[in-house]
C-alpha cells in the first residue's frame, strides 16, 4: 500500500491545528497509509496540548524554534519516511474524506505528481471559492508556472523520491514556487485528480508582504524561465490585472432624467 507523508507545520496556532488534526483523522485510509507530520516552532499558546489531544493521529512530532516557515517544511521533508510528500498547515483542510481512494484509484499506475484544485477560505470560514488558475494545455509542467502559482502546495502531492528540500538560502517568502518547479522539472509522470483536494486559508506569509514576496518570484522565474520570459509573463499579469480591475469597476451612474 502507498505511504503519503502529511506535513503540517504550525506556529502559535492551536485552534487552527485542531482544526487541521480533526481533519486529517477522519480521512479514508483503506487506499493509503498516513503518516501525519506536525512541525511546530515552539509554541506558547496551547498548541501543544492540543498535539497531546491528538498524539494517536501524528506519527511524528517536533517543538522546536526554527528559522521561518520553510525551514520548518524542510525538517518535514526531512523526517518523512512516506511515499508522497503533501504539505497541508495549520488552518488548511483535504477538502473531502476519500480523497486518498480518489488520488490512489486501485489497479492505477502511480505516478511522480499528483495535483487538483484549492477551495480558498478567510480565517474566519467564509468560503471565497475556487483558486481556479488557467492551465496552458497539454496540463501542468514545470514551464506552466510562467503563469503564477497556477497550483497551491496544498493540492500537490510529490513523489518523495525526486522531491528537493526549499531553498532557504535564497527564498524566505516565496520559496514554495520554486520547490514545485523544481519537483516539475524532475517528474516523469503528472497526474491532474480533477478534485478539489485542499481547502486554504488566506492571510500567509507572502500574502502579508506582498511586494517582497514579488521581488522573490521575479527572481526565481528569472532562475528557471530567463530574462525574457519573466518579463512577457509580468507583462501579462499586469494586464490580466488591469482588466480585472475594470471589470470589477461599480457600473457609472445614468444621467438625471434617463
Amino acid at each position: 500500500m502507498v505511504k503519503v507523508s502529511v506535513i503540517t507545520v504550525v506556529w502559535n496556532a492551536a485552534a487552527e491545528l485542531e482544526k487541521t488534526l480533526a481533519n486529517l483523522a477522519a480521512l479514508d485510509r483503506s487506499a493509503a497509509e498516513l503518516e501525519v507530520i506536525v512541525i511546530d516552532g515552539g509554541s506558547t499558546d496551547g498548541t501543544q496540548a492540543v498535539m497531546e489531544r491528538f498524539r494517536e493521529t501524528i506519527a511524528y512530532a517536533a517543538s522546536e524554534r526554527d528559522e521561518g516557515l520553510y525551514d520548518a517544511m524542510n525538517k518535514g521533508i526531512r523526517a518523512a519516511t512516506g511515499d508522497y510528500l503533501w504539505f497541508v498547515n495549520a488552518g488548511d483542510r483535504v477538502f473531502r474524506r476519500d480523497a486518498l481512494t480518489r488520488i490512489f484509484p486501485a489497479g492505477r499506475p502511480l505516478a511522480d505528481v499528483y495535483y487538483g484544485e484549492t477551495l480558498v477560505e478567510t480565517p474566519s470560514g467564509e468560503v471565497l471559492g475556487l483558486r481556479k488558475k488557467r492551465l496552458p494545455r497539454g496540463g501542468l509542467t514545470w514551464r506552466s508556472l510562467t503563469e503564477g502559482m497556477v497550483v497551491c502546495h496544498q493540492s500537490f502531492l510529490v513523489r518523495r523520491a525526486i522531491a528537493p528540500l526549499y531553498d532557504t538560502d535564497r527564498y524566505r517568502l516565496a520559496a514554495d514556487i520554486d520547490w514545485v518547479i523544481e519537483c516539475l522539472k524532475r517528474a516523469g509522470s503528472v497526474v491532474d485528480t480533477g478534485i478539489v483536494l485542499s481547502c486554504f486559508t488566506t492571510g500567509g506569509i507572502s500574502t502579508r508582504r506582498r511586494r517582497a514576496s514579488w521581488r522573490e518570484r521575479w527572481k526565481i522565474m528569472v532562475k528557471h524561465y530567463g530574462w525574457w520570459r519573466t518579463l512577457r509573463a509580468h507583462a501579462g499579469f499586469a494586464g490580466g490585472m488591469l482588466l480585472d480591475w475594470l471589470l470589477r469597476r461599480p457600473a457609472c451612474r445614468p444621467f438625471a432624467g434617463e
